[in-house]
């Protein structure tokens, strides 16, 4: 499903290749005009496996080729991809073969494009490319059905490389088109590369003059699911002997892999002369049916008692082919009766939600869940936690930064007298340090005296650790007389050389922005520049979706009234030396006038907003997944190796009441994972299926699917708050939604 403002797109310029599903590595030098040099090598496609295309059929779609470049090309470098089918045992000269209609030629020039690999000098530049279609004169080019074949593709680098020479780009072909001349050899198409190598990005198959369909009524199978039953499949011919020998139904590993399961049987329409059905069974996770064939009347084969195990690779619509025509799968790929029906739809993982009977006991649960309360997980490794009020929530999301820097996570307290449960927490979790955050009003000096006399424990607290024979010792408070002076307060306790720093040279021009606020266009400088978050004091849901990135990234979370900038706000910003703003929210929650203050002080603005806080939350999620590349659009969390793993998951917390997304960005310490917010505890909102639909799709969240594996799927939902926070109809909207990618 596409996003409207054209959501799925806008950001795939900062996409970074990495691993695709390979279908032959090879290293290969390609040669140009005059000796012009470059060097390619992994070969690749996506999707994987390779698209079917039909014999006797223009313009059909092929799996894109992708390729590893080195930074070391010279200009007008050339490499010449000639189509070969796959009669073509000795290379290409074997397509188009006189007096035949043997063919395959391109239909029209791809697209080229590049993305530079994780790590990648600041200084390279991204290579552009130019391509041309010309005709293989090696070819005697007499066969029929058409007049000029465009057999070659040739793809110029147009520019000069700069940077470190050894830096890699991945280099993607798309939008490849066969068209297939109707006595084609049934079989792969390989597009080979000169001087040598190919990759197989197609097969030419027979379409039978037969449908196929699943899924109907379309059924939803959790990932990682057991054998779980699905609707049934169904095989009609549109001519008599259209089926043949068998039927074989093939999981397709796309997105989603599975295999069939269970004792499903086959039934033929009745009627005189139809076909009929010797057996059903299941090899090596296939459905395969012996059918004979009617040589009189077209025949309807339904199988049913269809069963699948969902492996738990990916979400969204599980697909299958249908092929005939053989005795067994292995001989059925030459005809097509489907390329690709659904089987199901894959739905992640819900995980029980992190909650308590309350704010306090919710805090208490992420705490405990980024940092389990036993000896041998070992508590906070730093015996320290920051603690907020639980009657407001500028304090506690503005600490999130504090208690990254601290390794640690936040508690909360009523302003009176500190909670029971969070007494308990401190001593379970073997803190021996209390940072307190926000002045008397947010937490009395009895709440503070309660801690100090609170005899501090050993991992585990009484009764499993050990105690200490001291009490519980606290800094700070650290608070100002508004919620914008703890704000500030909190951003400067850290050391300033603790301040997180990064390129994000591609985010700017309203990337993540659905308003009319206003931002920098660009950034003042180049390179890694000192970072910070600014966001309403007067509301909470931007904030609350910024925290886990405050915490993760090391990026100060700044309050400022959402009119004019705050005094406090500009003070914070100068004294970190702060170079760049992510701002959370429209012009509502952070006017143009605050921007162009900050703008005013010499740095660079990235506004992220969306039409509420459902969207604003979406667009941070699809910033934070980014990965950075050469054209440095996003924080690079869905990159998938390194400390960056996000593991597929996303958090989910109400978006009309602060209480349980206050203390959740020390989850961060597991994976750097976005937070989603929805519209109340009984609907998710007008935006948020979109996004949900996009992390179920083949392409996955902003195309990131298509270059780094599944690291744009959501296999993950961890809700964060009991059922009166999200609701059972609210958390299964969640999971369809990404199920029906």
């Amino acid at each position: 499903m596409v996003r409207s403002r054209s959501f799925s797109f806008r950001r795939s310029l900062g996409l970074v290749a990495g691993s695709l599903l390979a279908v032959g590595t090879l290293a290969v030098v390609g040669a140009g005009p005059a000796g012009a040099a470059v060097n390619v090598s992994n070969f690749a496609i996506s999707p994987s496996p390779a698209a079917f295309v039909y014999t006797g059929a223009t313009s059909q779609t092929a799996s894109s080729e992708t390729f590893t470049l080195t930074n070391n090309w010279t200009p007008g470098a050339t490499l010449t991809f000639t189509v070969a089918p796959s009669d073509a045992a000795a290379g290409p000269t074997g397509n188009c073969l006189a007096g035949t209609s043997d063919y395959v030629e391109y239909a029209a020039a791809p697209t080229v494009s590049a993305t530079g690999a994780t790590g990648n000098s600041t200084s390279d530049t991204t290579p552009t490319f130019s391509t041309a279609l010309s005709s293989n004169t090696a070819n005697d080019h007499s066969c029929t059905g058409t007049s000029s074949l465009n057999d070659i593709l040739s793809v110029i680098i147009t520019n000069t490389p700069t940077g470190t020479n050894t830096d890699t780009f991945a280099v993607t072909i798309s939008n490849i088109t066969y068209s297939v001349g109707s006595a084609a050899v049934t079989g792969p198409i390989y597009m080979v590369s000169s001087p040598a190598g190919a990759a197989a990005n197609a097969n030419v198959v027979i379409k039978a003059s037969a449908t196929a369909s699943g899924n109907s009524p379309a059924t939803i199978v959790t990932s990682g699911a057991a054998s779980t039953a699905v609707s049934n499949i169904v095989v009609t011919e549109t001519a008599a002997r259209a089926v043949s020998g068998s039927i074989c139904v093939t999981p397709l590993s796309g997105v989603t892999s599975f295999t069939f399961s269970g004792t499903p049987t086959t039934t033929a329409s009745t009627g005189t002369g139809a076909g009929t059905v010797s057996g059903t069974a299941i090899a090596a996770g296939d459905i395969v049916v012996t059918v004979t064939a009617s040589t009189t009347a077209a025949t309807t084969y339904t199988i049913s008692g269809v069963s699948v195990i969902n492996s738990g690779a990916g979400t969204g619509l599980a697909y299958a082919s249908v092929t005939t025509g053989g005795s067994s799968c292995a001989n059925d790929t030459g005809t097509v009766v489907a390329a690709q029906i659904p089987v199901f739809n894959s739905a992640p993982k819900l995980k029980a939600s992190i909650s308590g009977p309350d704010t306090d006991a919710t805090a208490i649960a992420e705490l405990e869940a980024a940092y389990p309360p036993t000896i041998a997980a070992g508590c906070v490794p730093s015996k320290t936690v920051v603690l907020a009020t639980d009657q407001n929530f500028p304090d506690a999301l503005s600490a999130s930064y504090l208690a990254g820097y601290l390794h640690t996570g936040l508690l909360l307290t009523p302003t009176a007298s500190l909670s029971s449960e969070t007494r308990a927490a401190i001593q379970a979790e073997g803190i021996t340090n209390v940072y307190v955050v926000g002045g008397p009003l947010a937490v009395s000096q009895n709440t503070i005296s309660q801690i100090t006399s609170t005899p501090a424990y050993s991992c585990g607290g009484p009764g499993v650790g050990t105690a200490t024979g001291a009490d519980i010792n606290v800094t700070g408070p650290i608070f100002g007389q508004t919620q914008y002076d703890t704000s500030q307060d909190i951003a400067v306790t850290p050391p300033l050389s603790n301040v997180g720093s990064i390129d994000l040279a591609g985010a700017y021009a309203n990337q993540y922005n659905d308003t009319t606020g206003n931002d920098s266009g660009s950034p003042e400088s180049t390179g890694a520049l000192k970072t910070a978050i600014v966001a309403s004091g007067a509301n909470f849901p931007d904030a609350s979706a910024a925290s886990v990135m405050a915490y993760y990234d090391q990026f100060p979370l700044v309050l400022t009234d959402p009119n004019t900038l705050s005094s406090q706000a500009s003070s914070a910003l100068s004294a970190l030396g702060i170079k760049q703003v992510i701002v959370l929210g429209g012009p509502l929650a952070v006017s143009n006038a605050d921007v162009t203050s900050i703008i005013g002080m010499g740095i660079s603005v990235i506004r992220i907003a969306g039409q509420d806080a459902t969207d604003t939350a979406l667009n941070l999620a699809s910033f934070e997944l980014n990965q950075q590349g050469t054209t440095f659009s996003g924080l690079g969390w869905g990159a998938t190796t390194g400390s960056t793993q996000w593991g597929n998951t996303v958090l989910v917390a109400r978006g009309d009441f602060y209480s349980d997304a206050l203390a959740g960005s020390v989850l961060a310490h597991i994976a750097p994972t976005p937070l989603l917010l929805t519209e109340d505890p009984t609907s998710i909102g007008t935006y948020l299926p979109a996004f949900l639909n996009s992390g179920g799709s083949t392409a996955g969240i902003d195309n990131l699917n298509l270059v780094t594996g599944y690291s744009g799927n959501i296999q993950v939902v961890q809700p964060l708050g009991g059922p009166l926070a999200l609701n059972a109809s609210t958390l299964i909207a969640l999971v369809d939604a990404v199920a029906t990618g």
